[in-house]
């Protein structure tokens, strides 16, 4: 659903005061550390250049959402594993709880994550709360594809919801599409502030 493997650097890329951006990078160079990796061992397990792990390792690129689903499949772990603060408190049993107050965003050009239930391991579906913040299709850049089926569901503000396949559907409050996230697709809010979705995906 979310930028394809676009290189984001400058005014859109992390800065260094950014604390989640800092602690995503310092995570994934530690955890391919910790794994006897190479940077180009890293990236070949993951399907991408040498060069983009490189940047990403020190805070000079944000990897978009399809780069972080090939980083966690190049881990060998949930996506949503890869995203979570470290030493999370620990929980007995199947059971986490998101009282609504969202934190550890992170930021990309057309949109922000916010992972749920990120304590939780190896589960068999993910789910996040993402703003959408492009308003115009023509700013939006590639369109997005990944190996997934997702499902949105709008809390707030108007999506537009632009895919290869179909008629541009705009959906308000309460309103959702399910779809095949290898399908070409671009998401838009049509409104002063960003369109709030729940958004839950499960790995084809």
């Amino acid at each position: 659903m979310l930028n394809a493997e676009i290189e984001h650097s400058g005014p859109s890329g992390p800065r260094a005061e950014d604390p989640a951006h800092a602690e995503l990078s310092a995570r994934i160079r530690r955890w391919r550390r910790a794994r006897g990796l190479s940077q180009a061992e890293l990236a070949e397990r993951s399907g991408f250049a040498r060069s983009t792990l490189s940047k990403i390792e020190n805070g000079q690129l944000s990897p978009t959402f399809e780069i972080l689903l090939k980083l966690a499949r190049g881990f060998d772990v949930e996506v949503s594993e890869l995203m979570r603060p470290e030493n999370p408190p620990s929980l007995g049993g199947r059971l986490a709880v998101d009282r609504g107050e969202l934190a550890n965003a992170v930021e990309y050009a057309n949109h922000r994550l916010f992972p749920l239930a990120a304590q939780l391991k190896d589960k068999r579906f993910q789910s996040l709360i993402v703003d959408f913040t492009c308003t115009s299709l023509a700013d939006f850049g590639e369109w997005n594809r990944h190996d997934t089926e997702d499902m949105l569901y709008v809390l707030s503000g108007k999506l537009e919801f632009h895919s290869e396949a179909y008629e541009t559907l705009t959906l308000t409050a309460g309103q959702s599409v399910y779809f095949d996230g290898r399908m070409g697709h671009a998401c838009l809010s049509k409104g002063k502030k960003p369109c709030r979705c729940l958004y839950v995906f499960a790995s084809n």
